[in-house]
Formats: structure tokens, sequence, C-alpha cells
């Protein structure tokens, strides 16, 4: 798969994010929930290359993927948050979803 996944949960007012590209390693990393940290992840994603994958949960979840994914190349999957949701686990879905 030459896509990027990337897993976002929205939580506590902050975002966890992680990726995972082409070699499976999977990159951990936090925006904070702020307008600027929002816009700060958005440039994050237009930056990016190569066709991804978005699997975003947790609070606004539908909100945060209409306001931070890019048009162009970009498969996106709302998903309901569990308690213990996971971005890396998120990225993982998003590797295997259809």
């Amino acid at each position: 798969m030459n896509e990027l996944c990337i897993g976002i949960v929205v939580r506590n007012r902050a975002y966890a994010v992680a990726t995972r590209g082409t070699d499976n390693a999977t990159n951990i990393i936090g925006f904070p929930g702020s307008p600027l940290g929002r816009e700060t992840l958005r440039v994050f994603l237009a930056g990016q290359e190569c066709p991804m994958r978005l699997a975003v949960a947790g609070d606004g979840a539908i909100g945060v993927a209409l306001a931070i994914s890019p048009t162009a190349q970009c498969n996106v999957y709302i998903l309901d948050a569990e308690p213990e949701a996971h971005p890396a686990r998120l990225a993982s879905y998003a590797s295997r979803a259809l």
C-alpha cells in the first residue's frame, strides 16, 4: 500500500495523531485542540504528497474531519470513539478499510 494512514482521536481539547506510512512504522504526535492547533494539523495533512486514509474519532469528529481533511486523494472514515480509543489503532483501521 502506498498510502499514508492517519488516525486522529479528538478528546479533551487535543488531537492525538498517529501516522502509519508504507513501512508500517507508526509515529504519534499531538496538536492542541485550539483553532491554531487545528489549522496546524490541517497544514500538516495538506503538505503530504501521497494519497491518505484518515480515520477520525472522538468529540466532534465529523466537524474536525471536514475542517482538516484535504479534498484530493483522501479517504475519510468517521468512527465512534471508545473510551480507550488510540490513534495508532485508528491508523491501523484506516490501512484495512475499503
